[in-house]
């Protein structure tokens, strides 16, 4: 059970990855289209100007100023953090029920709630550091138990959500 929710996971990370080329497909094969200087929305029709930073690559809100996610991978990033959210919230409280630590409860839905505002901001660091940290603390726990179920396999989910959201911010 333990290795498909693992398999699970981990096809879900590397589907969204693969996906990020599918977002500037021509409408017909069911992508947004991505005209120049608009951001793919979740409707048809519907996009955020942009405009050209200092910065190479990099592209800008025309309202705020603040950085975006490179076109080809927001939707991406940001479906794969909600994703990511949920599986980590979920497993906190499962983990919390089934072994009785509160710990175990509040760090799942701390994780959570910054990777849920993460999602509703669109804020790739947000979520980068969040998927850093917990990478970091379910690498030590995977090393102290051995155990590849829980520690070792969110430690890997954590590791592949910091490398897409990581692409996504420096791209």
């Amino acid at each position: 059970m333990a290795m498909k929710v693992f398999l699970s996971a981990v096809v879900l990370i590397v589907g969204m990855a693969s996906e990020c080329g599918a977002i500037v497909a021509p409408p017909k094969h069911g992508a947004a289209f991505v005209a120049p200087g608009a951001l793919p929305s979740s409707r048809p029709g519907l996009s955020l100007p942009l405009r050209s930073s200092h910065r190479r690559g990099a592209v800008t809100s025309a309202r705020g100023g603040a950085p975006v996610m490179a076109a080809s991978l927001t939707g991406t990033a940001k479906t794969a953090t909600l994703a990511y959210a949920i599986l980590v919230g979920a497993g906190g409280v499962f983990a919390g029920i089934k072994t009785g630590s509160k710990p175990s409860i509040i760090s799942g839905v701390a994780s959570c709630i910054l990777l849920s505002i993460a999602y509703m901001k669109s804020s790739t660091p947000l979520a980068l550091g969040t998927s850093v940290a917990l990478s970091i603390v379910f690498g030590i726990r995977f090393k102290k138990t051995g155990k590849m179920m829980p520690a070792g396999m969110l430690g890997i989910v954590s590791a592949l959500m910091s490398v897409l959201l990581g692409m996504a911010q420096f791209s």
